[in-house]
């Protein structure tokens, strides 16, 4: 469990923060192996009892994402506990946070704030070793190969008709063959079984998005579940808050500086983590309690 001077300072931000913003924060921050699991969700069921007549929801995330399934069902029950759900990114939300971040009302994000793509990571010991890809990599090979066999039949095609004299017909019919020659090697070497898990792979996280954005009510969630697979050159790639409000259209919200900054104290989590709700702190007798002092309930920590 979390302790020590570091936490306290972090529990009153919290603390302060609620105050400030009229809500309730569950925190979500990783520690330095912890990822989005099963132990993840673990957490999540055992406050469970903790999410009774809540108005404003906010979830403070900072994690570099997991398991798509386990962040869709956690995303989908902070949805259904509240009346408003925010969710605060003071530095990253990337792959399946990302997503648990699509059915918020607004997304608070600072400056130094980055999703992240969500196109799912596999591992094949046999073939690659323990070094994760994403099925991506082979989609976006075929369409280099397309774009390539084109150019290359074009090259030839112009060649031969500048060269030989042939006409437009003889020209098409030997630059074909060639190009066919060349491609024909690299298109075999494609296994079409697992091309085809590979694509239901990347649908699994495209489908999460379109679910959990239509909770949101985008008008186009399908076009921002594509792009959020599809749109970026690897999987780590930084989506920067210009780029998730402009290019992305979700619903974000700039960060108060101040709210930032009283934030800063989560920064000694990052070996540990914390996932919860901050303990509420018991009123001195005889003392009225402040607003920063009306915290909610109990402190857990996740192990991945």
């Amino acid at each position: 469990m979390a302790n020590g001077p570091d936490f306290e300072k972090f529990q009153n931000a919290i603390l302060a923060l609620e105050a400030k913003r009229k809500s309730r924060i569950f925190c979500f921050v990783e520690g330095a192996q912890e990822h989005i699991c099963n132990p993840t969700f673990h957490q999540v069921f055992q406050a469970r009892g903790n999410f009774r007549n809540i108005k404003i929801l906010e979830v403070l995330v900072d994690s570099n994402g997991g398991h798509a399934n386990i962040a869709y069902q956690i995303a989908t029950f902070f949805r259904r506990r509240c009346q408003t759900l925010n969710v605060i990114v003071p530095f990253k939300a990337k792959s399946a946070a990302t997503l648990m971040c699509l059915p918020a009302d607004n997304i608070y994000i600072s400056e130094f704030s980055e999703l992240g793509p969500i196109d799912v990571q596999v591992t094949d010991y046999l073939e690659k070793g323990a070094k994760q890809f994403s099925p991506l990599d082979e989609f976006k090979s075929l369409e280099f190969l397309r774009d390539y066999a084109a150019e290359s039949l074009d090259f030839f095609t112009a060649l031969l008709l500048e060269r030989s004299g042939m006409s437009i017909k003889e020209a098409l019919h030997e630059s074909t063959s060639c190009v066919t020659a060349m491609m024909r090697p690299m298109y075999e070497k494609i296994d079409p079984l697992t091309f085809g898990e590979h694509n239901r792979m990347l649908s699994e996280a495209e489908e999460y998005a379109k679910r959990l954005l239509r909770l949101a009510k985008y008008p186009n969630y399908e076009e921002i579940a594509a792009k959020l697979v599809e749109n970026y050159p690897v999987h780590d790639f930084c989506i920067n808050p210009l780029e998730a409000a402009e290019e992305l259209g979700l619903n974000v919200k700039h960060l108060d500086s101040r709210d930032f900054e009283i934030l800063q104290p989560m920064l000694s989590l990052t070996r540990e983590g914390f996932y919860g709700f901050v303990k509420q702190k018991k009123p001195v007798a005889g003392k009225k309690r402040t607003a920063s002092e009306k915290g909610i309930a109990v402190v857990t920590k996740a192990t991945a």
